[in-house]
């Protein structure tokens, strides 16, 4: 079977989940390539032809130049984070998944949500922020590195937060990092000096808000407890306080939404703004940001992506 659209990704995404069922209510061809299946699957990559071919329970799959395109879901899943050492086979067959992955773009005729290599640019925390300014977003303070001293400049309080995710096992437990409020006083060349980290002007009182942007289509929703701005990470929130509210942008604030996609590259990115008194600031841009829990009636983002995957370039 030809595959219109190739979908990679792992069996635990929920937002994929969403995707998948759109394309199945549109029966359009896809291809669901999750990690956990990898070997599963018999896969070959015919140069001569520039097709992929996919067998998996005597069913053949061929993803072609005529492939419309291509959701590339979870980029960077082969990250190492089990509790224990990989043995060198492990290691072995992580690496050669991941180049196999990356040979996927010689489909460059697809269009790609997002494409790899925006993807890994735009993570960068610092390119982004650079990118933003450039554009004319209003951005905190911001110091990256190891040298605690600087750090003090930011302020009494500042937001320390990993420079890439952070995603550990201990044992049978996941450590994941949020953005933490910290004292400037608290961070000394001893607790600071093994490893760089983003410290950011803490801002107070703020609002903050998600927008997220599918093509040509943008949501933002501002995100409170009790009708009023949340201190802290609001991740950390129980999420059944919290409530999203849809709002519309400045007109400006939107246009630089776009144009941040647009430089970065990119066709999906969840932005995370914070109103300080009414002024909008850029605090950073996911390429692969969660959306599945905001999706609602009035946010069908589901929807949106299913239809940019299935529109003509």
């Amino acid at each position: 079977m030809k595959v219109d659209v190739l979908v990679i990704s792992s069996i635990y995404d929920f937002s994929t989940d969403l995707v998948v069922q759109e394309l199945e209510k549109r029966k359009v061809s896809y291809f669901r390539l999750n990690k956990e299946n990898f070997s599963d699957y018999r896969v070959t990559i015919d140069m001569q032809n520039k097709l992929l071919e996919i067998l998996v329970d005597e069913n053949s799959y061929i993803v072609s130049e005529t492939t419309k395109s291509v959701y590339y879901r979870q980029p960077i899943f082969l990250r190492n984070t089990p509790s224990q050492a990989l043995s060198i086979d492990e290691q072995l067959i992580r690496s050669q998944w991941m180049g196999f992955l990356r040979s996927l773009t010689i489909f460059d005729k697809a269009k790609w949500l997002n494409p790899p290599e925006s993807t890994y640019l735009g993570e960068t925390k610092a390119y982004q922020l650079s990118i933003a300014r450039e554009i004319g977003f209003n951005i905190p303070s911001t110091l990256i590195g190891n040298n605690a001293a600087r750090f003090k400049e930011l302020g009494s309080k500042l937001i320390i937060k990993s420079l890439d995710t952070i995603l550990l096992k201990e044992d049978n437990d996941c450590l994941f990092t949020y953005s933490t409020v910290k004292n400037s006083d608290d961070l000394n060349d001893g607790n600071v000096a093994a490893a760089p980290f983003t410290a950011q002007e803490y801002i107070k009182p703020k609002i903050d808000v998600r927008v997220t942007v599918i093509g040509k289509v943008i949501h933002a929703v501002k995100i409170t407890k009790a009708g009023v701005g949340i201190e802290e990470d609001w991740r950390t929130v129980d999420r059944e306080k919290i409530e999203y509210t849809d709002i519309m942008l400045p007109n400006e604030i939107e246009q630089y939404c776009f144009d941040l996609l647009s430089r970065l590259k990119l066709h999906f990115g969840a932005i995370d703004l914070i109103i300080r008194n009414d002024e909008y600031i850029f605090i950073e841009i996911n390429p692969t940001g969660e959306w599945g829990w905001l999706t609602s009636n009035e946010r069908k983002f589901d929807k949106y992506i299913a239809d940019w995957l299935q529109e003509s370039k």
